[in-house]
């Protein structure tokens, strides 16, 4: 049985959940670089009493930043059709790899989670299945959590089980992935979004009534004359106030709810820069500027230009090498359609019937 079709069953027995899509730890001393998460730097935060929290993929999704920035990097490339040419010209027989939906997932969602291990990981593995003729007909990605290197002898594993290396695409990202090199980053933005969970549920007090004498009062009391205050504000002349000779009414002043507003768009902003867009695409705002309307067909053509084409590049640059399609083919995405002013976005399919269980044997 080849690797595709292993990887199909597996597939199909176990559906995703979050539990399924965690990676593991890498050791110390695993060769880098690799797509688990780094164990030094969890355990020596833990040892200093810092956060110890590792720096997952869970953990940067949490970050709003982040989650859109990743949401528009992915199903916008997604969204772009692939095609092969030869000497400039688009092949009138396209591969058939491109848009068969004979498979457990979609050609966009096996896209989409493509692009996302490579924003994350910086790595991401298709298994594909080849005719007679040793031509790739059938190509599907592999779940990061799935497969990992033998650094002995170089071999892809899936489950454990080491594959033919003709059924392996791996395809390597523009980078080491976000969760390696910004890791700091990420921390960062995640703090400031728990500082303002904790002002949001501790907020500082901005009036003080103020004991001045040493007469003994009850909590009960202390209680019953901070309701009467907040009673007599809301009333029709909460403007106005009488306070006995024991007791100093002292303003602390409004909440510095601006420290926090800016700290949130400061690391919205470094999380834009650390997926490589733009940063009025999260709706983080430049020192000096402002959001302000714009074409969103510029919009557009700025995201793919500067945050997706490296993105684009180092997939189609492999998807494109001869042990995936013929000497002098090569592969690339069709950004026209979607960078129209009133383009539509089309969902790859290969326009033919889906197989019955009975033909693919059950699977």
């Amino acid at each position: 049985m080849s690797a595709i079709d292993r990887l199909r069953k597996t597939l199909l027995r176990t559906a995703p959940t979050p539990s399924h899509m965690s990676v593991a730890l890498a050791s110390p001393w695993a060769p880098r670089p690799n797509h688990l998460i780094p164990a030094d730097s969890w355990i020596s935060a833990d040892i200093l009493g810092l956060d110890a929290r590792p720096v997952t993929r869970d953990l940067a999704m949490s970050v709003p930043a982040l989650a859109r920035a990743r949401s528009l990097i992915v199903t916008t490339i997604a969204r772009l059709p692939i095609y092969a040419t030869k000497n400039g010209e688009r092949l009138d027989e396209q591969p058939r790899w491109i848009d068969r939906t004979d498979g457990p997932v979609s050609p966009y969602h096996r896209m989409v989670t493509t692009c996302d291990d490579l924003l994350f990981y910086g790595w991401s593995l298709w298994v594909v299945k080849r005719d007679t003729d040793g031509y790739v007909i059938a190509a599907d990605r592999v779940p990061i959590n799935y497969w990992t290197v033998d650094n002995d002898d170089n071999r892809i594993l899936i489950n454990d089980q080491p594959i033919d290396q003709r059924e392996a695409c791996l395809i390597q990202g523009p980078n080491e992935g976000i969760l390696a090199f910004g890791a700091d980053t990420i921390s960062h933005a995640r703090s400031v979004l728990d500082a303002v969970k904790r002002a949001a549920d501790t907020p500082a007090a901005q009036i003080e009534l103020h004991q001045t004498n040493d007469v003994p009062i009850t909590e009960e009391r202390a209680a019953a004359i901070r309701d009467q205050w907040i009673a007599a504000r809301k009333g029709k002349n909460g403007g106005v106030a009488f306070t006995t000779a024991g007791l100093e009414v002292k303003s602390h002043g409004q909440p510095a709810t601006d420290l926090l507003i800016d700290g949130r768009n400061a690391a919205a902003i470094d999380i834009a820069r650390l997926c490589g867009i733009p940063a009025t695409m999260v709706d983080a705002v430049l020192s000096g500027s402002s959001l302000s309307y714009s074409n969103p067909s510029t919009r557009l053509a700025e995201l793919v230009a500067f945050g997706l084409s490296p993105f684009m590049a180092a997939i189609a640059g492999r998807l494109g090498m001869d042990d995936i399609v013929s000497r002098g083919v090569r592969i690339e995405f069709d950004t026209a359609e979607t960078l129209a002013p009133t383009g539509t976005f089309n969902v790859p399919d290969d326009q033919t019937p889906q197989p019955t269980p009975e033909e693919t044997n059950g699977y």
